[in-house]
């Protein structure tokens, strides 16, 4: 089955492109050029630019780029079509009847024809997504960073994956739907959910086993839910899983560290990405705040306020130049022009302003559990925090409830220190997190936390 999906699904589904031999500055100039002949955007915003660039020493090109227009959410939002380049014009939109299609149908249009569009929707930071629209070629874009993320986790191509995601999300539904067919052709297996209970957690289980998956596709915090019901279940411990790769939230080391003692065989690793681009970079070595940048895919620069500028270098159908990402992260750029996202926090906007005037993003809160941690036995498996005005609500899951008191005086005494300009601090000890996983989870969150909706939903052209 391995060399039928190796020499067959693979090449026949997802052939994968030669890397490009261009310079990076070659490739920024051929995106460039693209979108400012044929996306409405960016129509001639890069004349002045494009006739200055031969010009320039590597240097000033890299300066000149620097200073070009910024492209944002909402422009996403208010001109969504204009995104859109003359490459998707009169596309049939593939999933718009894909309920309709027999798999060898769905297959014929994929891998035969290769002439469609489709759509997926962002995360929408005030509850509304925007949209990005894919072509044949951009999808295979799309489905490689993701394989890529897989194998620098572990997998190799032609294993068995799992992945386990909101119901609709990333067209679950439909690929649920044609499991048979894709798990033939390329090992892969989607497990849709709307709520996580037992009998759903023993039905993963039981589908990895059947799969023989060496890779489980996953959020953080659903894994997290996972493993707290196989522990309040006595379901034992889920081994012979090499690979467990996680994406689209901070992830605490309280929650590895529990998740590991349900998963003891699995390397967990994190990748992190955007709908807008796919994936973009790979947690390096075993640090979940540091990640090595996707150089074949994308070019990342640090913006405003520590947000990420990403441009995405082979995508034509729906360019994205300089598109900036409001998360927490530095960028550096090494000499031979690798790129890492080093302290990448989440959202730049998640952070707690404290009495001192500065701003505390997630990993302050991490360190905090780590050694309060150390000093009761690693009893905080998950942690949460919501504030609204001069209100701060501290949540803690504990493998032992006996220890509430001591874990919840250790938190008090720093967080008064920290934050005395908040007129009330209490801490609580739930069971467990109860999570809207249509919505993303955010470790610090106001009022509730869930006005992002979790991307990936198919929105049919208008």
């Amino acid at each position: 089955m391995n060399i039928l999906r190796q020499h067959i699904g693979y090449k026949a589904l997802l052939p994968r492109q030669k890397p490009s031999k261009n310079s990076r500055r070659e490739q920024l100039i051929e995106i460039i050029k693209h979108a400012n002949q044929t996306t409405p955007f960016y129509k001639k915003k890069f004349d002045t630019f494009l006739k200055n660039e031969p010009e320039f020493s590597e240097e000033e090109f890299f300066y000149a780029f620097s200073h070009l227009p910024i492209a944002e959410k909402d422009d996403l939002k208010t001109r969504n079509s204009d995104f859109m380049s003359d490459h998707l014009k009169d596309k049939p939109d593939l999933l718009q009847d894909m309920d309709d299609l027999s798999a060898l149908q769905m297959l014929k249009t994929m891998a035969i024809k290769k002439d469609f569009m489709t759509t997926l929707s962002t995360g929408g930071t005030s509850g509304t997504p925007t949209y990005r629209w894919l072509d044949y070629d951009d999808a295979q874009i799309f489905a490689h960073s993701f394989l890529d993320s897989f194998k620098r986790n572990g997998w190799k191509t032609g294993e068995s994956f799992v992945v386990f995601y909101p119901l609709k999300s990333y067209f679950t539904d439909t690929y649920a739907q044609h499991s048979k067919t894709l798990h033939n052709l390329l090992g892969f297996t989607m497990v849709p959910f709307e709520t996580i209970t037992k009998d759903k957690v023993i039905e993963l289980l039981d589908t990895l086993r059947k799969t023989n998956a060496t890779l489980l596709v996953i959020f953080p915090c659903v894994l997290q839910r996972i493993a707290e019901i196989m522990h309040a279940e006595d379901i034992s411990p889920f081994e012979n899983l090499p690979c467990i790769n996680v994406s689209g939230e901070f992830f605490m080391d309280c929650s590895k560290h529990f998740i590991q003692t349900l998963f003891p065989d699995s390397d967990i690793q994190s990748t992190y990405g955007a709908v807008e681009f796919g994936e973009i970079a790979h947690q390096s070595g075993l640090s979940s705040l540091d990640y090595d940048v996707f150089d074949d895919y994308v070019y990342v620069e640090q913006g405003p306020k520590s947000s990420i500028l990403v441009t995405a270098l082979h995508q034509k159908a729906f360019p994205l130049i300089r598109y900036k990402i409001e998360d927490m992260g530095r960028i550096k750029t090494k000499d031979n022009g690798k790129q890492k996202i080093e302290s990448l926090e989440g959202k730049n906007t998640d952070y707690l302003v404290g009495a001192d005037d500065y701003i505390y993003f997630t990993s302050f809160f991490n360190h905090l559990i780590n050694e309060i941690n150390k000093e009761t036995d690693n009893t905080i498996i998950h942690f949460m925090l919501r504030h609204d005005k001069n209100f701060m609500q501290i949540n803690c899951v504990l493998l032992d409830q006996e220890k509430q008191e001591p874990i919840a005086h250790a938190i008090l005494e720093t967080m008064k220190k920290a934050f005395s300009n908040y007129e009330r601090i209490e801490v609580n000890f739930p069971p467990h997190f109860e999570h809207d996983y249509t919505r993303k989870f955010k470790i610090i969150g106001e009022g509730d936390g869930l006005t992002e909706v979790v991307g990936g939903y198919h929105r049919k052209a208008s």
